[in-house]
C-alpha cells in the first residue's frame, strides 16, 4: 500500500516510475489475467479483496498533507552512475522527474479510473457489504475533509453513483439498510458546522442517485431517507440556502430544489388519483379524470412534494418562493394526473394566505390556478374558497387585482363559474369590496393631494389607480357573473340583498366608474325582477342638475342597449314611466339651442346637447320597436303634438304653427339638398354659410325622420316584422296591418331586394330631371305615423331673419321627404290612419291654396296620393271654408 501514498521525502527515481507502473489501469488488468488465465478479471480481483483495499485507500487519502507547488526552474536531473557500472533497464531511458502536485493528481486519476471501472459490476458492491467497506464510502462523502483533498470526495461520489447505478444488489440494498448508511449521511450533513451549503447541497446528489436507482426495485432507502427525518432536512436546508447572499449559494438553491423536484417521481408504487366524490357539485363540460401515463413524470414520492410545499409556507424572499411555485408548476404540467393525486396536500389552498405577504410570487400562484381550469378542465373549489378568504382579508390591493383578473378570467371562461362562484361566497366578498370603493368615492379627503410633497403625491396616485382598477375589475367580474338565463335570477337577488344594487346605483354619479357601473345596472335590468332597477336608473337621470347633460347621455345609452335586446324590458319601460321620465327630459331642455344661448346654457357644450338629444329621440324609437302596447300608450298619452311642442321649445324653431304667404324665393345654392346623407358632420348637411339657427333645425328633422321610420341603427332598416310574410303584427295604431307587401323589399318569386342605406337618399328641389331621386327614398317605411305628424307640425316653425331664404330651402327639403314618403302605397294608409291629410289641410292650407308659394308643389302631390287613398268629406269641407275666409 506504500507504493499509492506519495511521501513528502524524494523518492529514488527507479521507485517512482515503480510506484506509477503500479497503478496504471491497463498494465494491472494485464498482469491479473497473466496470473488468473482461468478466470474473469473482476472476479479474480473480487476474490482478492481488491474493492475493498481501494475503498479504504481512498478514506485514508482524505487525510493526506497539504503539497506545495514546486518552484518553476530548471529540472534538475538525477545522478550519472560511475562509468564502469552497468546500467539497469530502468535507467536505459532518463525522464525528467515529475512536479509532486502533478504525481498527486496523476494517483488520484489513475486510482479512481480502476475503482469505477470495478464498481460496474455486482460483485465488486457485494464485496464491499461483505468486508463493511460500504459505508466507508457513505461516510466519505458526506465529511468534511482539508480544501486540498476535496477531489478525493468527489472521487468517492463518483464510485458512489457508480455503484447505485450498476451494483446495486438485493445484498447491497440489504447492507445499505441495516447499516443506517443514509442516516449516517443525514446525521453528518446535520451536525457538521464546517460544511457549507453549497458542499451539501453536493453531497444530496450523490444520495439522491442512490434514492432514484434503488426506487425501482425497492422501497427500503426512500424509507430510511424518511425515517432519518431527510426531509425535514431538506426543507430546513432550502430555507438556509434562502438567507445566504454569495452567488453560489443561490446556484446550489435551484439545485437543491430541482433534485427535490425530481425525487418526487421516485417510488415503487404507482399512485393514481384518489377519484373525485361522489356528487362533485360543479364539473366543467368534458371533464375527465386523467390517469397516469407511465413516462416517469407520475408523482410517487408525497414526502418529498412536502418538502416544497412546506418550504413555500416557511419561505421569507420571494425568489424561493418563486422558485418552489415553478417546481410545483413543472410537476402539475409534467403529468395531468399529479395534480389529482396530491389534491389531498391541498396545496393552492394552504398557498393562498401566504401568497399575500409576497408580492412577486402573486402572478405565478394564480397562473397555477388558472392552469388548473383552462388546462386540467377541473374546477378548484377549494382553491377558491381560499381566494375568497384572501380577498377578504388581504390588505395588499395588487394581490387582490391580481386574484380579481383571475376571477374575471374564470368567470368568462364558462357559465358555470357563475355558480361556483357564488357558492364559495366570492359574490358576496365583491359586493363588499364595490362597498368600499363607494365609501372611498364619497370620502372628500380621499379627493385631496398632498401640498408641496411631490414623493407623497405620487405614492397617493399610485393608491388611488390601484384602488381603482381593483374597482373596475370587480364590476366587470360582477357583470359576467349577473349575465345568463340560467343563474342571473340567483345571483341578481343576491347581489341585491348583499346592499349591491343601491350601491351600484349610488356611484353612476362617479364619472371614473359610470360605464363599469352602468354595465352592472343592464344586467340588473334584464334579470326577471329588474323593475326598480329600471325605475331607479331612470329617477336618477330625471333628478341630476340640468348640466349633467353627459351623465344624461350615458345613461340613456345604457338603457337604449338594454331596450333593443328584450321585450320584456321595454314592456317595464312603459309601466315605470319611462317615456314621461324621457319627454320631461326634453322639456327640461327649453331654450338650450337658442342663438345666443342663454338660461345657463351658455356653458354647456352643444355637441353634448345634440348627443343627449340625438340618445332620446334613439331611446323613444327603441322603446317602441315591436311593441304596439307602446307606440300606442306614447300616441294616446305622451302624445306626439305634445312631442312637437317640446322640439320647439328648444329654441331654435320659431312659434309660427301654419304656413303663411311668402315673398322669399329658394337660394341657388340649396345647403340642404342632401340632408339625410351626412348627419355626422359638424353643420349637418348645411354648408357654413347656414346659420347655427337652421343647422339646429335641420338636425332635428332628421331626428324625427329616424324615429318615423325606425331607422336609428342597422337592425332596424330592415323589414320589421308587420311586413315579413310570416307575421302579421298589429299597426302602431291599434288597426290591423295591411296584408300587402312592400314593394322593394320582397317580391312574388325570387329573393329579397337589397334595402337601401339612408345614404343612398339624396334630396333635390322639386325638379323632373331627377325622377330617380324620389323613387329611391320610396322604399323607407313608415312605422310612427305620429313623428310625420311632428315633423309636419314643426314645418311652419322654421324662420330665420337673417337668412329667410336659407329657412325656406329647409322647409322644401323637409316638404320633399314627407312627399317621398307618402310615395308607398302601405305608407299613404298608415299616414291616412293618423290623419296627415287633416293635419296637412290645418298647417299648409295658404300653401296648399296658392299655386305660386314655393312649398305648393310637394305639397299638393302629398295631398293628392293622401286623397286617393282616405279623404273624407269633412276635410273637403274645411278646406273649402278656409278658403271661404
Amino acid at each position: 500500500m506504500e507504493r499509492f501514498v506519495p511521501c513528502q521525502s524524494p523518492v529514488p527515481e527507479s521507485g517512482s516510475r515503480a510506484g506509477h507502473a503500479a497503478v496504471n489501469p491497463s498494465r494491472t488488468l494485464k498482469r491479473t489475467r497473466e496470473l488468473y488465465p482461468g478466470m474473469k478479471t473482476v472476479d479474480c480481483m473480487t476474490t482478492m479483496s481488491v474493492p475493498s483495499t481501494l475503498v479504504k485507500c481512498l478514506y485514508l487519502f482524505f487525510d493526506l498533507p497539504h503539497m506545495a507547488e514546486a518552484p518553476v526552474g530548471p529540472t534538475p536531473q538525477p545522478p550519472q552512475p560511475p562509468p564502469n557500472q552497468e546500467k539497469t533497464p530502468g535507467q536505459a531511458h532518463t525522464q525528467p522527474e515529475l512536479p509532486l502536485a502533478d504525481r498527486r493528481a496523476l494517483l488520484q486519476k489513475v486510482f479512481v479510473q480502476i475503482l469505477v471501472k470495478l464498481c460496474t459490476f455486482v460483485s465488486p458492491a457485494e464485496e464491499l457489504a461483505q468486508k463493511d467497506d460500504l459505508q466507508l464510502l457513505f461516510s466519505a462523502i458526506t465529511s468534511w475533509c482539508p480544501p486540498h483533498n476535496l477531489p478525493w470526495r468527489r472521487s468517492a461520489g463518483e464510485v458512489l453513483t457508480t455503484i447505485s447505478r450498476h451494483g446495486l444488489s438485493v445484498n447491497v440494498v440489504k447492507y445499505i439498510h441495516e447499516k443506517e448508511c443514509l442516516s449516517t449521511c443525514v446525521q453528518n450533513m446535520q451536525q457538521s458546522d464546517d460544511l457549507s451549503p453549497l458542499e451539501i447541497v453536493e453531497m444530496f446528489a450523490g444520495l439522491s442517485c442512490f434514492l432514484k436507482d434503488s426506487s425501482n426495485v425497492s422501497q427500503t432507502l426512500l424509507d430510511d431517507f424518511r425515517m432519518c427525518q431527510g426531509y425535514t432536512f431538506l426543507c430546513d436546508l432550502m430555507l438556509r440556502l434562502e438567507q445566504a447572499k454569495e452567488d453560489e449559494s443561490k446556484d446550489a438553491l435551484k439545485d437543491l430544489v430541482n433534485l427535490v423536484t425530481c425525487l418526487c417521481t421516485y417510488g415503487v408504487t404507482e399512485l393514481k388519483p384518489a377519484g373525485l366524490t361522489t356528487g362533485a357539485p360543479f364539473l366543467l363540460p368534458g371533464f375527465v379524470l386523467p390517469q397516469p401515463s407511465g413516462k416517469g413524470h407520475t408523482v410517487r414520492n408525497i414526502q418529498a412534494f412536502s418538502v416544497l410545499q412546506n418550504a413555500f409556507l416557511r419561505a421569507r424572499t420571494s425568489r424561493l418562493a418563486c422558485m418552489l411555485l415553478d417546481a410545483i408548476g413543472n410537476i402539475y404540467a409534467a403529468e395531468p394526473a399529479n395534480y389529482f393525486i396530491l389534491e389531498s396536500q391541498h396545496t393552492l389552498s394552504q398557498f393562498a394566505e401566504r401568497v399575500a405577504k409576497l408580492p412577486e410570487p402573486q402572478t405565478k400562484y394564480f397562473e397555477l390556478l388558472e392552469f388548473v381550469v383552462f388546462s386540467l378542465n377541473y374546477v378548484p373549489c377549494k382553491e377558491l374558497f381560499s381566494v375568497c378568504v384572501l380577498l377578504k382579508s388581504s390588505t395588499s390591493l395588487s394581490c387582490s387585482i391580481t386574484a380579481a383578473r383571475t376571477l374575471l378570467k374564470l368567470a368568462r371562461h364558462d357559465p358555470v363559474f357563475s355558480d361556483v362562484l357564488r357558492e364559495v361566497g366570492l359574490l358576496e366578498v365583491m359586493v363588499n369590496l364595490l362597498h368600499k370603493y363607494a365609501a372611498l368615492l364619497k370620502d372628500p379627503a380621499s379627493q385631496q393631494q398632498p401640498q408641496n410633497n411631490d414623493q407623497a403625491d405620487c405614492k397617493n396616485n399610485l393608491i388611488a389607480e390601484e384602488q381603482k382598477q381593483l374597482a373596475w375589475l370587480v364590476m366587470e367580474t360582477l357583470t359576467v357573473l349577473l349575465q345568463g338565463s340560467n343563474t342571473t335570477n340567483t345571483n341578481a337577488a343576491l347581489f341585491r340583498e348583499f346592499g349591491g344594487a343601491r350601491c351600484v346605483h349610488n356611484i353612476v354619479k362617479y364619472r371614473q366608474c359610470r360605464e363599469h357601473a352602468l354595465l352592472i345596472i343592464q344586467q340588473l335590468v334584464l334579470s326577471p325582477s329588474g323593475d326598480d332597477d329600471m325605475g331607479t336608473l331612470l329617477g336618477l337621470m330625471h333628478s341630476a342638475p340640468s348640466s349633467e347633460l353627459q351623465l344624461k347621455t350615458d345613461i340613456l345609452r345604457a338603457l337604449l342597449a338594454v331596450l333593443r335586446e328584450s321585450h320584456r324590458t321595454r314592456t317595464v319601460f312603459r309601466k315605470v314611466g319611462g317615456f314621461v321620465y324621457i319627454t320631461s327630459l326634453l322639456v327640461a331642455m327649453e331654450r338650450s339651442l337658442c342663438q345666443p344661448p342663454r338660461h345657463g346654457w351658455e356653458r354647456v357644450n352643444q355637441n353634448q346637447v345634440f348627443e343627449l338629444l340625438h340618445t332620446v329621440f334613439c331611446t323613444l324609437t327603441a322603446a317602441m320597436r315591436y311593441e304596439p302596447a307602446n307606440s300606442h300608450f306614447f300616441r294616446t298619452e305622451i302624445q306626439y303634438e305634445k312631442l312637437a311642442d317640446a322640439v320647439r321649445l328648444l329654441g331654435c324653431f320659431s312659434d309660427t304653427k301654419k304656413l303663411g304667404p311668402t315673398g322669399v324665393f329658394p337660394s341657388n345654392a340649396q345647403p340642404f339638398q342632401r340632408l339625410l346623407e351626412d348627419e355626422a358632420s359638424s353643420g349637418g348637411c348645411a354648408g357654413d354659410s347656414v346659420c347655427p339657427t337652421l343647422k339646429h333645425c335641420s338636425k332635428l328633422f332628421i331626428y324625427l325622420y329616424k324615429m318615423a321610420t325606425d331607422s336609428f341603427d342597422s337592425r332596424a332598416e330592415q323589414v320589421p316584422p308587420c311586413l315579413t310574410h310570416e307575421t302579421s303584427l298589429p299597426s302602431p295604431w291599434g288597426t290591423p296591418a295591411l296584408a300587402r307587401k312592400r314593394q322593394g323589399y320582397y317580391g312574388t318569386s325570387g329573393p329579397p331586394a337589397p334595402v337601401k342605406a339612408l345614404t343612398d337618399l339624396k334630396l333635390h328641389s322639386v325638379n323632373p330631371s331627377h325622377p330617380a331621386s324620389f323613387s329611391s327614398s320610396s322604399d323607407m317605411v313608415v312605422i310612427h305615423p305620429g313623428a310625420v305628424l311632428a315633423m309636419l307640425d314643426l314645418l311652419p316653425s322654421v324662420s330665420s331673419d337673417s337668412q329667410p331664404e336659407h329657412a325656406l330651402d329647409l322647409q322644401l327639403a323637409v316638404a320633399n321627404i314627407l312627399q317621398l314618403l307618402v310615395n308607398s302605397e302601405r305608407n299613404q294608409q298608415v299616414l291616412c290612419e293618423a290623419c296627415l291629410h287633416q293635419r296637412l289641410l290645418q298647417r299648409c292650407s295658404q300653401a296648399l291654396g296658392d299655386e305660386d308659394h314655393p312649398l305648393h308643389p310637394p305639397l299638393q302631390r302629398m295631398f293628392e296620393r293622401l286623397a286617393s287613398q282616405a279623404l273624407q268629406p269633412i276635410a273637403l269641407r274645411y278646406q273649402h271654408r278656409v278658403q271661404v275666409f
